[in-house]
């Protein structure tokens, strides 16, 4: 059985080294769908449909919470902190060591399995 910080971890390494790859997640791999809620990626699959980008637009990545990649990200990805609440168990993920940049993952079970719901920045670099 996975906890929600070891799933929140595996996502963000498997992520991060997709993005590396020049790979979108979003929309090339059905595999995103094991890591994040159905609810989340309906959302984030509408808002990348050509038909619907005047409605929402993001200037950063949804989840990295950044416009670029570090380039020792792929190498660098770990728990920085985590804390539960009544809505999720929220994993602070640290990319990069050079200049590290944090986000924090909301973790919810989906069917038994923890998923990514939404994320935050936890800096703003």
């Amino acid at each position: 059985m996975q906890i929600p910080m070891q799933r929140a971890l595996e996502f963000n390494r498997w992520y991060v080294n997709q993005i590396n790859d020049d790979h979108f997640p979003i929309s090339d791999s059905g595999r995103i769908d094991t890591y994040v809620t159905a609810s989340t990626m309906q959302k984030l699959r509408h808002a990348q449909d050509p038909r619907y980008a005047d409605e929402e637009y993001y200037d950063a990545d949804f989840f990295t919470k950044s416009q670029y990649i570090g380039d020792d990200w792929a190498q660098n990805v770990s728990i920085a902190s985590y804390d539960a609440d009544p809505v999720c168990v929220n994993v602070s993920i640290t990319y990069g060591k050079k200049n590290p940049h944090t986000v924090i993952d909301c973790m919810v079970k989906e069917n038994g399995v923890w998923k990514i719901q939404s994320v935050a920045a936890r800096d703003n670099n």
